[in-house]
């Protein structure tokens, strides 16, 4: 079955939900341990804000500074298509209460495919 990655994202200056941070942690704890007893979900993180930024030689603090959305975390899940991968993570806490979102996309490249598969994906050979 096809992987997807959901990157999670919120807005630099996210406010308050107003809920207790307990309760919106204990529903994401409801929702990862559904997903995990269905056996569809693989990998789930949380990111630290530090970051740095590596582009043609130069290492910067990150992320960039005229961002207005941060990358807090990432999911993986197993699903059949995109869409039923999308419909996964909007019952996401976080998608439900409209603090963050989640970028969703198909993982198409892993560590051990081919060469070959990599280079057709940029239709070089």
């Amino acid at each position: 079955m096809p992987k997807f990655v959901g990157l999670m994202t919120f807005p630099r200056d996210a406010e308050s939900t107003g809920e207790a941070p307990e309760s919106g942690i204990d529903r994401y704890f409801a929702w990862q341990e559904e997903l995990r007893a269905s056996g569809r979900l693989i990998a789930a993180a949380g990111l630290d804000p530090e970051s740095r930024v590596v582009r043609a030689g130069t290492i910067t603090d990150g992320p960039f500074t005229e961002a207005s959305e941060i990358v807090a975390g990432y999911l993986v899940v197993e699903a059949a298509d995109l869409d039923e991968a999308a419909k996964l993570f909007e019952t996401h806490p976080i998608a439900v209460d409209g603090v963050g979102m989640f970028v969703v996309s198909e993982i198409a490249l892993e560590l051990d495919t081919p060469r070959e598969e990599h280079l057709s994906r940029f239709e070089r050979s």
